[in-house]
């Protein structure tokens, strides 16, 4: 008796490790980012006109919420300034191993944005600064295009292609 009771709950704990993996790369399957050099890039910082930036960086949190980071060079060499937006979507990217595609258009629906700078080491040259807002993203295969606009009234505007 003692030794059916081991094998069942041997049995047992396996499944659950089994599904415990499978569960758990699954959801790894879901997370990730992608990296992409722009041939146009333009976005605005708060009170700001457009400016151009360099880069895009898509990260995928979770399956449905996705943030968007237009990254820019900075006033002083080798420094940067990045506007980030994030929001969450019925669509997502496709990732594997924390690598992702865009394999369609996604409609993002912003909830926040976010704007920093980083000196020439890499550190913050201050704490961010954080919005609430409402607004939205369209990612497509060759451009993204993002409007927000916050309760106070500060409005930005990004867009890149590539």
């Amino acid at each position: 008796m003692n030794r059916t009771l081991c094998l069942v709950m041997l049995t047992t704990g396996l499944a659950f490790a089994n599904q415990t993996e499978v569960t758990a790369q699954k959801i790894l399957e879901n997370i990730g980012n992608l990296t992409i050099s722009t041939s146009n890039c333009s976005r605005n910082l708060e009170d700001q006109p457009q400016g151009p930036c360099s880069r895009v960086v898509l990260d995928q949190l979770q399956k449905d919420v996705i943030s968007v980071r237009f990254i820019a060079r900075g006033k002083q060499p080798d420094s940067s300034n990045q506007l980030t937006l994030a929001g969450t979507s019925q669509n997502s990217l496709q990732c594997k191993n924390t690598r992702c595609v865009i394999t369609g258009p996604i409609e993002l629906e912003l909830s926040s944005i976010s704007e920093v700078s980083y000196n020439n080491n890499g550190i913050a040259e201050e704490m961010p600064k954080a919005w609430p807002v409402l607004g939205n993203c369209k990612l497509e295969l060759k451009s993204i295009s993002c409007k927000a606009r916050s309760i106070q009234g500060q409005r930005w505007e990004a867009n890149a292609s590539f």
